[in-house]
Formats: C-alpha cells, sequence, structure tokens
C-alpha cells in the first residue's frame, strides 16, 4: 500500500513538472517584462549591460517575429485571434503527448504555450508584444526580444528534434543501432 501511494505521488509530479514550466514561463516573463518597464522609466529604454554587445532597449513590438507586418492597423486583430486558435491546437497536441507518454514532447509543449501566453497577455494589454532583449554579434544587431520569445524558440527546436529523432515515424530514427531515413 505504502509503495503504491509514493508511485502516485512520484507520477503526479512528473504530470506537473510541464505545467509548472508553463506556469514559469509566464511568471518569469510577465515579471522580466514588469521590471524592465519600471527600470525603462529611469533609463530612457536603454540600458548597455555588455559593451558592443547586450543591450536592454525597450520596444513595443505591433507585428510577430521580427517586427513582421508590425504597424498594420488589422495585425494585432489577426494575432489576437491566431493566437487563440494556434493555443487550442497547442493544447490538443499536449493531451496527444500526454497519452502516448511523449515526455519530450510534452515539455517542448509546454515551453511553447508558456511563451505564447507570456505574448498573447502582452498583446491582449498593450496591442503589441514588450521586447527588451538586445544583443550585437560581430557588429550587427539581432531582434530584440524577450523571455517569452525565447521560450517559444526553445519550444519550437524540440518540436523539431522530437519529429525528427524522436517520434515513432521520425525522419531520422535508429533502428537496430543503424541510422535510417524513414518514408
Amino acid at each position: 500500500m505504502q509503495g503504491t501511494r509514493a508511485i502516485r505521488w512520484r507520477r503526479l509530479i512528473i504530470e506537473l513538472i510541464p505545467l509548472t514550466v508553463i506556469v514559469l514561463s509566464i511568471v518569469i516573463d510577465q515579471w522580466s517584462k514588469y521590471l524592465f518597464a519600471n527600470m525603462y522609466m529611469q533609463n530612457n529604454g536603454n540600458t548597455e549591460v555588455i559593451k558592443d554587445f547586450f543591450y536592454l532597449t525597450y520596444t513595443i513590438n505591433t507585428g510577430a517575429a521580427f517586427s513582421f507586418l508590425a504597424g498594420k492597423s488589422w495585425s494585432q486583430l489577426f494575432f489576437k485571434i491566431l493566437t487563440c486558435f494556434a493555443l487550442v491546437a497547442f493544447v490538443f497536441f499536449y493531451v496527444y503527448a500526454y497519452k502516448n507518454k511523449y515526455n519530450w514532447l510534452k515539455y517542448a509543449l509546454a515551453l511553447v504555450i508558456g511563451g505564447t501566453i507570456g505574448n498573447f497577455i502582452d498583446r491582449l494589454l498593450m496591442n503589441g508584444v514588450i521586447d527588451f532583449l538586445s544583443f550585437i554579434f560581430w557588429g550587427n544587431p539581432f531582434a530584440v526580444f524577450n523571455f517569452a520569445d525565447s521560450c517559444l524558440t526553445v519550444g519550437v527546436i524540440m518540436l523539431i528534434i522530437h519529429f525528427l529523432f524522436l517520434d515513432e515515424g521520425a525522419v531520422f530514427r535508429k533502428k537496430d543501432g543503424k541510422e535510417e531515413l524513414s518514408n
């Protein structure tokens, strides 16, 4: 009886970890944006952290990644509707991963869901997404982004790895010690 209870608790904890990842990614994203917005008010929107490499730069992106469709009058409504559909799809996909015991996929989707909700909150409250992390690589500025964008990026990379290498129908799946290309 005692062993069964311990197994149940362990299973419950394992199942709650991806949900915790979702909540933590949203909380960290919103908290970091709040902190930066307060710092922005003091430093006029730009703070050098590491000279010629890393800056905190306040922007509100009214578009998608790399400011795609920014400034279009209809884009915010479009992104809000698209985000709702995407979240529903991600949740159904998460249930699929849960039922098939794809742990890697559950964590990937947890990051994607958390990042999507973090940016969606901004879209609802501000009609745009607060971005503030800015890097310069070899003298070239990279797109300004936020923590939710980082969660989305890592989650999508994990999804790609899952479907290329880990899924039963993966493109590159090792079988019998040999890597094979599936059709």
